[in-house]
């Protein structure tokens, strides 16, 4: 299925144009079950503050909600939803007090959170820009993925300096050593679905911690996983040549971690 909406209502051919052909915007994913959604006010929050930094003026969470719930009106119990904001008109190079913030809704097939078969991946050097933001610029992440496949890996995993692990194509590294699952610390996405796990092991005891992490330590970790909207714990089979046992009590904790996360109300 594919459903679009932008402020509420069916797109025109000029909105659809604007949003295709300017590339400065932010948008947050989610999966959504019955008009609800884990960390809807992560979402929530993020998409005010990427909205304040990039725009200096937000849609507001009523307005985001109001035209999710819309959105879902009449849809399918389970779907993928994908919440952007852009600016309707004008120069987005121009700073200007009252920008016109239009909000898109996409609604597409929901996607299970089982695991695929293990992952192998590249470190390769790459840093997005505003790393911190989820934005629309996404040619240099395409691109870095997309050279990564081409050698035979599943995906790519980005490096800064001294080979610093930061982050996946579109997902958080999370790493674990018989004890503490570990994040990788450095300019990357705070993940919303990152932050739910670390809560949910919080709640259920487990040691959490963020911490830098070169390409050559990975080997001191027992399993890594990729953590995002479609999949909290994706096993990686290997980094490169560092391969990872992924021992199911660490997959046991995890699933137990993210069984504790709660589901919000949209």
């Amino acid at each position: 299925m594919l459903h679009v909406e932008i402020d509420g209502a069916v797109p025109t051919t000029a909105q659809l144009h604007r949003v295709a052909v300017v590339n400065y915007g932010h948008f947050t994913s989610m999966q959504v079950r019955g008009n609800r959604v884990r960390g809807w006010e992560l979402h929530l929050r993020r998409l005010d503050e990427a909205s304040r930094e990039m725009f200096g003026a937000s849609p507001g969470a009523e307005r985001v909600g109001e035209l999710l719930r819309h959105a879902l009106a009449g849809a399918p119990r389970e779907v993928s939803a994908r919440i952007a904001v852009f600016a309707r008109g004008g120069d987005v190079s121009v700073p200007t007090d009252t920008p016109d913030l239009g909000v898109m809704v996409s609604l597409t097939d929901p996607v299970a959170e089982t695991r695929l078969p293990p992952w192998r991946v590249r470190a390769m050097p790459y840093l997005r820009d505003a790393p911190h933001l989820k934005h629309t610029a996404t040619m240099g992440l395409s691109r870095t993925r997309r050279a990564a496949r081409a050698e035979g890996f599943d995906d790519a995993l980005f490096t800064g300096p001294d080979r610093l692990v930061l982050e996946g194509s579109i997902w958080n590294l999370g790493l674990w050593d018989g004890e503490t699952v570990t994040w990788p610390q450095g300019p990357k996405l705070p993940g919303i679905t990152e932050q739910l796990l670390t809560a949910g092991l919080d709640r259920v005891g487990a040691p959490t911690r963020t911490w830098p992490v070169r390409v050559d330590e990975l080997a001191g970790f027992q399993a890594a996983f990729a953590c995002y909207s479609w999949c909290p714990s994706q096993p990686l089979a290997a980094v490169d040549d560092i391969a990872f046992v992924n021992p199911p009590a660490a997959y046991a904790l995890l699933d137990e971690a993210w069984a504790a996360v709660p589901w919000e109300t949209v």
